[in-house]
């Protein structure tokens, strides 16, 4: 009966981790349509907050504190999708992906942001296999 009742609990992990995913993957390629897609800053930060909330388990400071990251680097990356030269691009989604890690590092505990690493470099993996949408560079 625990084999059952562990193998039922992943098999509902696996289902939520591919949901979060494809809702992410979505995001993103409206955010990199002209306009946003016509999604705000602060939907994509609450859309993002939302999954990671579900996927993290945060707590309510920590929902709180997510979500002004979330909608900081939101801004930011809009602006940086406005950046003709890919190579260029490409270099300031990284390094603003990397401050953005710093910060999450700093509100998530370390299980919390292992995790959120591991689902990053699934949705990565994925979004490599089919290519990135609309020729845009990989994010997270």
């Amino acid at each position: 009966m625990k084999n059952q009742s562990s193998s039922l609990s992943r098999l509902i992990r696996a289902i939520s981790v591919c949901s979060l995913w494809v809702l992410l993957l979505n995001s993103t390629v409206f955010a990199q349509q002209p306009g946003g897609g016509g999604m705000s800053a602060e939907d994509r930060a609450k859309r993002q907050t939302d999954m990671m909330k579900d996927e993290l388990i945060l707590n309510q400071d920590q929902e709180k504190k997510v979500y002004a990251i979330n909608l900081k680097y939101s801004d930011k990356m809009k602006d940086v999708r406005q950046i003709a030269d890919t190579s260029a691009r490409r270099k300031s989604f990284e390094s603003l992906n990397k401050q953005k890690d710093d910060e999450l590092k700093k509100v998530l505990t370390a299980d919390q942001f292992k995790s959120y690493q591991k689902l990053v470099a699934d949705m990565r993996a994925k979004r490599q296999q089919g290519g990135p949408p609309q020729g845009g560079p990989p994010q997270h």
